[in-house]
């Protein structure tokens, strides 16, 4: 009994020598194949990663353009901003000088008003 306990143990430890090696096959396969994975889901990312910058160079691309047609509008708005600034500047001038001579001329209607109430007080007092 005794040579056959001894016996089965031989053989099982042969055919657990030999149920390692393809375990040890399997466990390299199962990782190959991760690392496959890995390496495919790397190579998507960087994809996506690259077509994002080439969406984003194209906005910078259409963005440039926009504000390339928009430079002759500001020109034309600074331009406009400009003769609107000389133009305020010289209707005040002109509001300067009808003022003086609003004024003087009030002083003129005085002076005539009060020559006219002399006269009327002359011709009422002398030929009435």
């Amino acid at each position: 009994m005794r040579s056959t306990v001894l016996f089965n143990d031989d053989q099982r430890a042969q055919n657990n020598d030999s149920s390692l090696i393809p375990l040890n096959q399997q466990f390299q396969g199962q990782m190959y194949e991760e690392q496959d994975q890995y390496l495919q889901d790397r190579s998507k990312a960087m994809e996506q990663v690259e077509s994002t910058i080439v969406e984003l160079g194209d906005m910078f691309v259409q963005l440039a353009g926009m504000v390339k047609a928009q430079e002759e509008t500001i020109m034309r708005i600074d331009s406009n901003v400009e003769e609107s600034e000389m133009n305020i500047e010289s209707a005040h001038t002109e509001l300067l000088k009808y003022f003086r001579s609003v004024t003087s001329n009030r002083w003129l209607m005085v002076k005539v008003f009060a020559t006219m109430i002399i006269f009327f007080i002359v011709f009422v007092v002398f030929f009435a």
